[in-house]
């Protein structure tokens, strides 16, 4: 049947010829040279220089006999040569064995033809199992080919189609569509296509940054004041809005074009079977009636049927029930749900917008945008200005009609000019549109910063909930640990004897479940794969089970796992034999035996221990400087792992996890227990998925900001639940579609990076957005005043602009990219308000000061108008100078070219309303500038004490 694509007799489609193959393949490995190892297993020689040099069981009675703790931990090797770490793989017949290199991309699983056009790579044969993962972990797609392609296709668009009138077909698993069939569904639309919304839009950045509602306002103004005739002075302000428009345009695209490209880097991919190939390709390329495999770790990206294979299904993101779904042959597969263990080949059923997952309304796919403290402070400062705005503007254009026409009069045009001219000052000074521009392009400058960094912002406010985090949940394996495990001892214990080797047994229950996890690989790095036993019944490995287990014909069944879940009585020796194998920071795994069979979902309750497999986690180098970080930055460190407590504990204190003694077992917890012992304990052993996710929502309830690390399966419950969510870029596929960020390079260490970028964001937008509120105070308060004054408003747009530019726009920007690592405290907005009302009083002052002189000398109005932008420009550089406080060479540059830039506009730029004045309203206003420093002090003193919330 191979190259012959079969004729479904259901649907009475016609066989197809397939074409030769667009993919490489690699060719069975036979004839090779062999060994035996102490074990049983068929190994071949290393050519690689390494010696194997297994270690010996120790037997041990059950009862009496107590085998001596493994040698201290090895000291981890350098990243050079770990990436040399030699692992055992199978071949696709399972009697012998062939090695790669760790910490390499695996050729086996790259379709050159699809992602690179480099290189003779080739592939192996579809049947068997397979040693390492089938997904994209291994597989990334080439930012290059991928833009490549894209250039060479047209643009795709998503289509809704009708798969009912579809043409079936029922490939065979092995042999899959050929290649003209997947040309034809492709054209007809019949593929997995779906416009995804991460992200903007070109299109859409450019309209939310131009027509906003503050720039529409401004527009209206300023085609106000051209129909009145207004001077170019007057509409200077349309200058500053556009350059703001198109400086936050820049930087978005900006920083759009850079997340892109390091979204190909991890974007999903799924491993389909055609003309008989194993093929890696986008997820947006399945077709229907594809054959695809899915296995743990893997989120389904189209609705499909499962051919073979069983596995458990996590449908959470889909339904909220987090319970595992057992599916197997001809049960339904759900798009946005993730497989929790096994692994399936399934036919797609539906694609594109005929997914179930795209059926759901919003609320039912429960997408969560981080409760981000800046974007909902933002959104109410809009919410607040808006009807003020409007209604000051209003009236104060009928205040100044009533005070410019005389009473039974007509206005004629230079009424209008003087009427509109005075109102567009009222209206353009509360808006703080720069603010706004200020917010976007200090979030998008820091996504740029993290991108340099490979980490991968999937949300953008999620920078600053880092930020905010004061607890850290991490999950020990991939964030302390590397993820590089080795077998270090195996404990037999005597009273089970067997024809076969354990060796033989171990390899026979790997080969069974197809477990590819980092535990899976270093079983297999010892004992290697095996068939010398033949599977019945299989129960592959779960994060809830926390456990294997396997029922061999005339063999029984063998379960691996946990001890406590997989020995329900252990025995004084053996739990000791743990214990101090934990205590050491191990990770103790248990076979045992029983000679009854798996029934359905249910394990045998008799069981008898064969042997200890004591297992290395490696600690990551640089793991403990990073915790070191976090406790000197008052964030206080959790670690949740499925694993032995004392183990966690051990690992914990090593790399100086404060309190990481204190620890608790999570098995058999209630609920409530889980909820009580939250935020009682540091470190939490043999936690189940869902009881991660309580945790993480029981730390949130005492009011802490918590982020979660994550890079499994396992993890994704609680990633979701958390307030920023981190995932490993070399993590499960759908641990990385739920995450708000993801480390490209798989380094804990950038953790710090991100949350001092933070920092620097939210503390740096706090200082710039006072200043933009401290005009809006001011113009808000003096319009107040003048229509209660019933006198029309004393400045015009013109006379707004020293202050604007110089003394807001400019500083602003540098001190929104200014370094700042300081702690975040307090609440954003009540934080901009302390800053922004003192200043707002000064300016207030400073303008009346120079209203009531005017009420007590005989001064023109040119004059009037002169003294109040001097002290406008001035009182404003009096309150930047306390903004800059404590001054160090940055911000001392700052403030003098402040200085020289604002006296330089003032001296160019008359036409802002500046006269000359007489030596008595020069001192005046001095004397104004100079207290508005002690005021500025005062009130910022008053409303510290205050603490505002």
């Amino acid at each position: 049947m191979s190259g012959i694509q079969e004729k479904d007799k259901k649907t009475n489609t016609p066989k197809t010829n397939s074409p030769s193959s667009q993919g490489r393949t690699v060719p069975k490995t036979r004839g090779a040279s062999k060994s035996t190892s102490a074990y049983g297993r068929t190994k071949t020689p290393k050519t690689d220089g390494v010696t194997d040099s297994p270690v010996t069981p120790e037997p041990v009675d059950e009862e009496t006999a107590v085998a001596p703790l493994p040698a201290t931990t090895k000291k981890r090797t350098s990243a050079k040569q770990t990436a040399s770490t030699r692992i055992i793989t199978k071949d696709a017949e399972y009697d012998s064995a062939s090695d790669y290199t760790a910490g390499t991309i695996d050729p086996s699983v790259i379709d050159s033809s699809v992602f690179d056009d480099d290189g003779d790579i080739t592939e192996e044969p579809i049947n068997g199992y397979y040693h390492k993962s089938m997904t994209i972990d291994d597989t990334i797609l080439s930012h290059e080919a991928a833009a490549s392609r894209r250039k060479s296709g047209k643009r795709r668009k998503q289509t809704t189609v009708d798969l009912t009138v579809a043409e079936r077909y029922n490939p065979d698993p092995e042999i899959g569509l050929s290649a003209e069939v997947v040309d034809a569904r492709i054209e007809q639309g019949y593929d997995n296509f779906v416009k995804k919304k991460t992200g903007k839009s070109y299109l859409s950045i450019f309209m939310t940054n131009i027509f906003t509602f503050f720039n529409i306002l401004t527009f209206i103004v300023a085609a106000a004041l051209i129909v009145v005739g207004a001077g170019f002075t007057q509409l200077f302000f349309i200058v500053i809005i556009t350059a703001n428009v198109v400086i936050g345009i820049f930087q978005e695209i900006r920083s759009k074009m850079k997340i892109d490209k390091l979204s190909l880097v991890s974007a999903p991919s799924a491993v389909v079977i055609r003309n008989g190939e194993r093929c890696v390709i986008p997820t947006s390329d399945v077709v229907l009636d594809d054959i695809v495999c899915f296995e743990m770790g893997k989120q389904i990206c189209t609705d499909s049927i499962v051919i073979k294979g069983e596995c458990e299904v996590n449908e959470a993101m889909l339904t909220g029930e987090s319970e595992p779904v057992k599916k197997r042959a001809g049960d339904m597969l759900y798009s946005g749900s993730f497989l929790s263990s096994g692994s399936v080949v399934a036919r797609v059923d539906k694609v594109g917008s005929a997914n179930y997952v795209e059926t759901l309304t919003s609320h039912a796919k429960k997408y969560k945008k981080p409760k981000s403290e800046l974007m909902n402070s933002i959104t109410l400062v809009i919410k607040v200005l808006s009807p003020f705005i409007i209604a000051i503007g209003a009236l104060m254009v009928w205040t100044n009609y009533r005070a410019i026409v005389p009473s039974g009069s007509a206005a004629v045009f230079d009424d209008w000019n003087k009427i509109v001219t005075s109102a567009a000052g009222s209206v353009i000074g509360m808006i703080p549109s720069g603010m706004f521009l200020l917010t976007s392009l200090a979030l998008a400058a820091s996504v740029l910063r993290l991108a340099r960094k490979q980490t991968l912002v999937q949300d953008l406010y999620c920078i600053e909930m880092l930020a905010r985090v004061d607890v850290l949940c991490l999950d020990k394996t991939g964030t302390i640990t590397d993820g590089s495990m080795e077998v270090n001892n195996v404990i037999e214990i005597k009273g089970f004897s067997s024809e076969h080797a354990l060796g033989d047994i171990i390899g026979s229950m790997l080969t069974a479940t197809g477990d590819n996890n980092q535990t899976a690989l270093a079983l297999a790095n010892k004992f290697g794969y095996s068939k010398e036993l033949n599977p019945t019944a299989v129960l592959p490995f779960s994060s809830q089970r926390k456990l294997s287990a396997v029922t061999f014909e005339g063999e029984g069944t063998f379960m691996l796992g946990a001890p406590e879940f997989v020995l329900k009585d252990m025995g004084v020796r053996i739990e000791k034999l743990i214990n101090e194998n934990a205590a050491a920071g191990f990770r103790v795994m248990v076979l045992a035996h029983s000679p009854a069979e798996i029934v359905g979902e249910k394990l045998p309750a008799v069981r008898r221990p064969v042997c200890l497999i004591v297992i290395e986690d490696h600690i990551r180098e640089d793991a403990i400087e990073t915790i070191k970080w976090f406790k000197e930055n008052n964030v206080a460190v959790k670690v949740i792992s499925g694993d032995n407590p004392m183990t966690v504990s051990e690992v914990a204190r090593r790399v100086g996890v404060e309190n990481a003694e204190m620890y608790v077992s999570l098995e058999g917890f209630s609920d409530q227990d889980v909820i009580e012992a939250a935020n009682k304990y540091t470190v939490f052993g043999r936690v189940t998925p869902d009881q991660k996710r309580l945790l993480v929502r029981s730390i949130k309830a005492k009011d802490h900001t918590v982020a979660m690390t994550g890079d499994g399966v396992n993890d994704i419950l609680a990633m979701r639940e958390s307030d920023c969510s981190v995932a490993m870029a070399s993590g499960a596929e759908a641990a990385r579609n739920v995450s708000h960020l993801v480390l490209l390079n798989n380094d804990f260490t950038s953790m710090p990076d991100v949350v001092m970028e933070g920092r620097r964001v939210v503390n740096n937008i706090q200082a710039s957005s006072a200043m933009f509120l401290m005009k809006t105070f001011m113009s808000i308060v003096l319009s107040i005043i003048f229509l209660a004054m019933q006198q029309p408003y004393p400045l015009a747009t013109n006379n707004l602009m020293p202050l604007e530019v110089c003394i807001i726009g400019v500083p602003s920007f540098f001190l929104a990219l200014q370094t700042n690592k300081n702690i975040i405290r307090g609440k954003f907005l009540s934080n901009v308000v302390a800053r922004a009302v003192p200043g707002g009083v000064a300016l207030v002052l400073g303008v009346m000061s120079v209203f009531v002189l005017n009420t007590q000398m005989a001064m023109t109005t040119e004059e009037v108008t002169c003294m109040m932008v001097i002290a406008i420009t001035c009182v404003g550089l009096m309150v930047l100078f306390r903004q800059c406080e404590p001054f160090n060479a940055y911000r001392t540059v700052l403030m003098l070219g402040v200085i020289v830039l604002t006296s330089v506009f003032m001296y160019i730029m008359p036409a802002i309303g500046l006269v000359k004045i007489n030596f008595t309203q020069v001192c005046f206003v001095s004397t104004v500038v100079l207290a508005s420093y002690f005021v500025v002090t005062i009130l910022t003193r008053i409303l510290s004490s205050i603490k505002l919330k």
